[in-house]
């Protein structure tokens, strides 16, 4: 290291980082730490460290995940971590660690190496965020998770998700998100927001019967067809240029999953809620009960 760290507080990082900084402050970013290494056996070589600090380990995934380009490549350090041509960006529990640098004639692996340093001592998150239980895992394509505060398929009304994409027997790539909403209202809203963006734009298509408690699909020449629905409080939407159905399929998957998390929990409630012999009721509602 050639000097003491640099710490960062959060109102300073959009002056510090710009664009960069301005973005991290969407997913509550506390400060930044920052250290500059010079290489021993390179002259020339360099390495430069990035602890971004987060109040909990949803919102460094967040930030981290949301860095990614089509042409990083992952590579395997818990949480996470990807490189790109001259840095490399790791996920470590409240943590989004990113190391640039060069001049040194082995590439990026003495950059690992200096990765690798920094990780060991920082506790890792038990996972991904457990959202992403409710997407499939068949055909869902490897390193594509990632939370976006920002925004979502271009819209701000859609910022605050939990997204993967998915590929189809078409070769094609559909897109999906998921809100947590803060309650049954609030998914309606913002369910009926993305409903008139179709409206606006493009023209709405047939509905599916029995998905969720509300539905629509709709298609547009740019933004592509769309099906979204609503269970409870989550919005759930699935956005590709691929034929409808392949779409609803991924769709109908994911609300399968949902349902199923739903039903263990009301399950798990009651159980712990009876202290009788008697067995203990689901109180599944009826739109979460399997159709006969």
């Amino acid at each position: 290291m050639q000097e003491d760290p640099l710490v960062v507080p959060a109102k300073q990082l959009p002056t510090y980082l710009d664009r960069d900084g301005a973005r991290l402050t969407h997913y509550d970013a506390l400060d930044v730490t920052s250290g500059t290494y010079q290489s021993l056996d390179a002259p020339g070589g360099f390495g430069i460290v990035e602890i971004f600090r987060f109040p909990d380990f949803v919102k460094a995934f967040g930030a981290w995940s949301t860095s990614k380009t089509e042409t990083s490549k992952p590579f395997d350090i818990a949480n996470g971590a990807f490189e790109n041509h001259h840095s490399l960006h790791l996920w470590r529990g409240p943590f989004y660690v990113r190391v640039t640098g060069g001049g040194t004639p082995d590439g990026n692996e003495a950059l690992k190496r200096l990765l690798l340093t920094v990780a060991d001592k920082m506790p890792a998150a038990p996972g991904m965020p457990a959202v992403f239980n409710f997407f499939p895992t068949a055909n869902r394509v490897p390193s594509s998770e990632r939370f976006s505060a920002e925004s979502a398929f271009g819209q701000r009304f859609l910022g605050n998700s939990f997204m993967a994409s998915f590929g189809t027997p078409n070769n094609m790539r559909v897109d999906g998100l998921i809100i947590p909403a803060a309650n049954k209202d609030a998914a309606a809203k913002v369910l009926e927001a993305y409903r008139q963006l179709y409206v606006r734009n493009g023209k709405l298509l047939d509905p599916v019967p029995n998905l969720g408690e509300d539905n629509f699909t709709a298609e547009d020449r740019y933004m592509g067809r769309a099906v979204a629905f609503r269970i409870d409080r989550f919005v759930i939407a699935f956005n590709g240029f691929d034929d409808r159905q392949p779409i609803v399929d991924i769709a109908a998957a994911t609300e399968q999953r949902i349902l199923g998390s739903i039903r263990k929990q009301l399950v798990s409630a009651d159980e712990r809620a009876d202290n009788s012999d008697r067995p203990a009721q689901t109180g599944t509602p009826a739109w979460a009960q399997q159709p006969h």
